[in-house]
């Protein structure tokens, strides 16, 4: 039985078992904590949706579990698919090579759980809306050099993101400046999947926020409350209608800015072939370093200023 070892332990069970063979849970991002989050639920029998827009980069293999170097340049939901299939053939994988926003959330991001291992604040905070909106229950989870923090938000019961978070911040710094030692995405995944299980088989679950420094061993559990004013509390979406959204987002960790754009392949495959080599995959062009998706580009560049300079030369 590929489950027995679970099956036995006296907090699971088989009914608790059932549950999760029942369940969708959908993880948002497959790099450092998404990748080893979705393997963790896959081994454990649960159906995944994934969503990533990013593409696999040499610099991702130092903790990005499910990417081998033969990936490098190729959808890392779509090659996570591939991947979690191998591991477990008897679970539902979708994938989906999206950029999540506003526009596409509802039809992307089904399921009985929401998992998120993005790299921003700002979809942070538009899966919180959606969730608080659809009343489903998500967990929170970063990291940064060697420390990360998890937290679960189940609408109705828990304080919201939005409740302790005010506005986007770089609370741990940023990967760019303070890297990511490849050991504490594990420990911060292990902790939001074991969350994710005790949520899904109905059991009782950490209602703070919890933040753990693997490095000095040093772990700390922070109480949350709501607030009486927090907007989506009160019903107020402001990510989720579109108000507040950014154009143009800088990749943590690299010099790529990814660009929202809508873009005709096969018309810019034709325009391209005369100014320079063209590669063409299932999902985006490369022309030259950018990579160009029906709904955005990612440019390699050393600031914003020179990001919009390279887009209006080539896609304006």
């Amino acid at each position: 039985m590929r489950y027995l070892r679970q099956v036995i332990f006296e907090k699971i069970g088989k009914s608790k078992q059932k549950l999760l063979e029942e369940s969708t849970a959908v993880i948002i991002g497959v790099g450092a904590i998404g990748s080893i989050s979705a393997e963790l639920l896959a081994r454990a029998g649960v159906n995944l949706v994934v969503i990533d827009r990013d593409i696999v980069e040499l610099n991702n293999l130092q903790r990005q579990k499910l990417f081998e170097e033969q990936d490098i340049g190729k959808s890392k939901a779509i090659i996570a698919r591939e991947r979690l299939n191998k591991i477990n053939k008897d679970i539902s994988v979708e994938a989906y090579a999206s950029d999540l926003d506003y526009e596409n959330i509802d039809s992307l991001a089904k399921g009985d759980i929401i998992l998120d291992c993005t790299d921003n604040f700002e979809t942070r905070f538009l899966i919180n809306e959606y969730a608080v909106k659809k009343k489903i229950p998500w967990i929170y989870a970063a990291v940064i050099g060697s420390s990360g923090m998890i937290m679960n938000i189940v609408p109705g019961k828990t304080a919201c993101f939005r409740c302790v978070f005010k506005e986007p911040t770089a609370l741990l710094g940023t990967c760019d400046t303070e890297g990511i030692l490849n050991t504490i995405p594990n420990v911060i995944s292990a902790m939001q999947v074991t969350e994710a299980i005790k949520i899904l088989t109905r059991q009782v679950y950490s209602k703070g926020l919890i933040y753990y420094d693997i490095w000095a061993n040093k772990l700390i559990k922070s109480k949350v409350n709501k607030q009486n004013d927090c907007p989506v509390c009160n019903k107020k979406f402001e990510y989720l209608t579109g108000e507040k959204r950014s154009e143009l987002v800088k990749y943590c960790g690299t010099n790529t800015y990814q660009i929202k754009n809508k873009n005709n392949l096969e018309e810019l495959e034709k325009r391209f072939k005369n100014l320079g080599k063209v590669v063409k995959s299932d999902y985006y062009l490369n022309f030259d370093g950018i990579i160009i998706f029906k709904d955005r580009v990612l440019i390699k560049a050393n600031s914003k200023k020179e990001a919009k300079s390279i887009f209006d030369r080539y896609l304006r």
